[in-house]
């Protein structure tokens, strides 16, 4: 397994893995408008963000195939936290160690490549299963934001995690 670079022919297989709306809010939350998302509207997005700096997107790839999606960014002025979002794994190989194995490479990418020393993320409360994952790689919750977003008739809270 390899973790690269994204590029912008990734954003079709990516999106290909999203099967409703609910699963596109619980990956971006409202960073893109309108459902379904073209792989224009991501590429777009992410060149923006590019122009502003200090934006990482990252893919996954093993065997040639891509399996996995995420992207870095530095929230604040102090370059050693490094947030990690927009985790996204193949949905047809998902339980099977991908979600680690990226986090592991993004964390390893980032301390090497872009000096971080502490990682941060946020994840939907209904997320169960990627909040296990984190869990899993070291990610500690320290902060629950309640009642954070809508969707439908859900209401979802946003777990703040940490690793050191």
């Amino acid at each position: 397994m390899i973790l690269r670079e994204y590029i912008e022919s990734d954003a079709k297989e990516i999106l290909s893995w999203i099967k409703s709306e609910r699963e596109l809010r619980l990956w971006s939350w409202e960073r893109y408008k309108d459902y379904p998302v073209t792989p224009k509207d991501i590429n777009d997005n992410y060149n923006e963000c590019k122009e502003k700096g200090e934006f990482y997107p990252m893919t996954l790839v093993d065997n040639e195939k891509i399996v996995g999606h995420l992207i870095l960014r530095y929230p604040t002025e102090d370059k050693t936290l490094v947030r990690i979002g927009f985790i996204i794994i193949n949905s047809d190989i998902r339980g099977k160690g991908y979600g680690k194995a990226i986090i592991n490479e993004a964390m390893k990418y980032a301390r090497e490549k872009l000096g971080a020393k502490k990682f941060c993320l946020g994840v939907f409360s209904p997320n169960e299963s990627a909040i296990h994952c984190y869990k899993s790689v070291g990610f500690k919750e320290v902060r629950v934001d309640k009642d954070v977003y809508k969707f439908n008739d859900e209401i979802w809270d946003c777990i703040e995690m940490e690793l050191e």
